[in-house]
Formats: structure tokens, C-alpha cells, sequence
């Protein structure tokens, strides 16, 4: 400890511009940088994003409607086609200074840039907010109606492509099934037509094994026919007001504006300023560290031995100069 006190107090000096260098540089480093513009809208969730299944709507029941669809837009947001319509309908490119030498080089940062600097983030039970923040403050204000926009396109678009997949399926059991039910109706109508005792006064016919059987098998393919008339019925009803129009979706509180004045440096300023600290804090105590190593001084009996070898059979107290004084006449110092 000893060593380390004594390398401190004698470079301090050093120590004080290894500190403060790294943070004036970062401060400068945000200050130069460009103003930045954030454009934002809030949107109001009418309801819970659901995908409709073979069940219908399915959807998690234990969260907001606004985190439900804060999801589904931020999954929609990692993915390149969606990300890559919002920026092609937008001015981005020009801001980003790409070129078109190589396209996917810069269909890559279009999407990256998306991807990661448009956010969205729930405010309450159905209120949430998209922002976006560039040098350019039309830019910003564009990618913010540009996202709102391929949402209301693509997020709902998605809500019912199950289930119009399912549809499409249910469609085709359903033709089946109807030609079950004839022909079993059909197939029983034969029996009783080639089994006239059946049908006489007083005769039960599903006394008779094999017609009870096939009146058995013709109930059974009825009820199949009307589960699938249901469940098609279901289905199309849930497309149908999906489909009724992006104001049964979501609707704009506060639609995205241009922004007039660039974002407060303020946040910059101090993460930049605490990075700094950090770096010149690790600067020091490589340095403390270094001279530490490289001090070779005596401080103790016990650092005197260990260069020796030879263990200290006596020690003279340390006097003070009164005592000196005292002990030995001035002229003999």
C-alpha cells in the first residue's frame, strides 16, 4: 500500500492529465458530432394482434393490447422485407451515403439502420409510441409514416394468412365431407328400400344390426358436414372484420410531425464524459500499477531483508529533528 501511495503522491500531476484527457476528448467527440432530429407518433390499440387459428383468434389473453401489438411490430422489424419497404419508400439512402455499386451492401444497411434505430414501446394498456431519429429531420419524420404504414399493410395482412390458409383447407375437407353424408344417406336409403320389413307399421329399423350401423355412420358424417359449415362460418366471419379496415386495427393519436429543433446534446455529453472517466480511471491504475513495478525503493526492515537476505538484528527509530538537535549540537550537524 505503501508503494502505491507513494507513486500516487509523486505523479500527481500525471495522474490528474491521464484523467481528464480521455474525458475532454469524448466531450468533444459529442459535441462535433450532427445534430440528430426524433420524429414520434402514438398509436392507439383497439385491440390485441391475434392470429386467426383453426380455434380463431389467437392471441395472448395476459397482455395489453398495446404490448401485443408493440410485438408484433418489433418482430416485424427484424425482418429484411419489411424493413427494407420502410426505407425504400423514404429518403434514407440519400442520408446514409450509399451508393448503388453493390445493392445488397446497401440494402443491408438500410435494413440494420431500421433495425436498430426505430423504436416502439408501450405507454399504457393500449397506448404505444414509434420513434426514429436521424440527421435529417424529414427523413426521420418519413420513416416514422413509413413504418405506420407497412404495419397497417403487412401486420394486419399477417393477422389473416392462417386463417385464410386454413380456410383454403377446410374448404376442401368440407367437399369431402358433404360427399360422405350422401352417400351415407344414400347407402341407407338403399337398405330400407331392398328391406321393406323395415319399414312396416310398427317395425323399429335400428332393431336390425347393419342399418342401425349405417344410420350410425350417416349421423356421424351429418355431424362432421356441420362441424366444418361451423368452423368455416367462423373463420370467415373473423377474416371479414379484420378485414373491415385499418381503423378496427389501431388508430393515430399523434401523427408524426417534422421535428424544428435537433435532440438535447445533453445525454450525449454525458455518456460520453463518463466514458472518458472510465477510460482515464484505467489509464491511472495502469500507470500506478507500472511505476509500482518499476519502483524499487526500501520502505520497511521487512522489504530490507528480503533484498539481503540477512535477517535485522537491530533498528533505530526514526528522531525527529528536535530531538537531533538535542542530542547532538547544532554546530556537529
Amino acid at each position: 500500500m505503501s508503494r502505491v501511495l507513494e507513486a500516487f503522491f509523486r505523479h500527481p500531476m500525471q495522474l490528474l492529465l491521464m484523467l481528464i484527457f480521455p474525458i475532454v476528448v469524448g466531450l468533444a467527440i459529442a459535441y462535433v458530432l450532427p445534430r440528430s432530429y426524433q420524429s414520434s407518433a402514438s398509436l392507439w390499440a383497439l385491440r390485441r394482434y391475434a392470429i386467426i387459428g383453426a380455434t380463431g383468434p389467437e392471441s395472448d389473453l395476459q397482455s395489453t393490447p398495446s404490448a401485443t401489438q408493440v410485438a408484433a411490430l418489433s418482430e416485424l422489424l427484424q425482418s429484411r422485407d419489411f424493413t427494407l419497404a420502410v426505407a425504400k419508400s423514404t429518403d434514407l439512402m440519400s442520408t446514409m451515403q450509399l451508393t448503388t455499386a453493390d445493392p445488397q451492401l446497401a440494402n443491408d444497411a438500410l435494413s440494420q439502420e431500421i433495425t436498430k434505430h426505430v423504436i416502439v414501446t408501450s405507454r399504457g394498456n393500449n397506448l404505444y409510441e414509434i420513434s426514429y431519429a436521424n440527421q435529417n429531420a424529414h427523413v426521420a419524420y418519413q420513416v416514422v409514416a413509413a413504418v405506420i404504414k407497412e404495419f397497417q399493410l403487412q401486420g394486419q395482412g399477417f393477422s389473416v394468412v392462417e386463417g385464410e390458409r386454413l380456410l383454403q383447407g377446410y374448404q376442401t375437407q368440407l367437399t369431402q365431407a358433404k360427399s360422405a353424408a350422401d352417400n351415407d344417406a344414400k347407402t341407407e336409403s338403399q337398405y330400407l328400400t331392398s328391406h321393406p320389413d323395415l319399414t312396416k307399421s310398427g317395425a323399429n329399423p335400428l332393431n336390425d344390426p347393419e342399418y342401425a350401423l349405417l344410420d350410425a355412420k350417416r349421423l356421424q358424417s351429418q355431424s362432421t358436414l356441420q362441424n366444418l359449415q361451423t368452423t368455416i362460418a367462423t373463420i370467415s366471419q373473423e377474416i371479414a372484420t379484420q378485414n373491415t379496415g385499418t381503423d378496427s386495427f389501431f388508430q393515430t393519436l399523434d401523427k408524426p410531425l417534422q421535428p424544428n429543433a435537433a435532440v438535447s446534446r445533453s445525454k450525449n455529453l454525458l455518456v460520453a464524459g463518463g466514458v472518458g472517466a472510465g477510460i482515464g480511471l484505467l489509464a491511472c491504475v495502469l500507470y500506478i500499477l507500472m511505476l509500482v513495478r518499476r519502483d524499487h525503493a526500501l520502505y520497511t526492515a521487512l522489504d530490507l531483508q528480503r533484498i539481503t537476505g540477512h535477517p535485522i538484528l537491530m533498528q533505530l527509530p526514526q528522531l525527529s529533528q528536535a530531538t537531533i538537535q538535542a542530542v547532538i549540537p547544532t554546530n556537529e550537524i
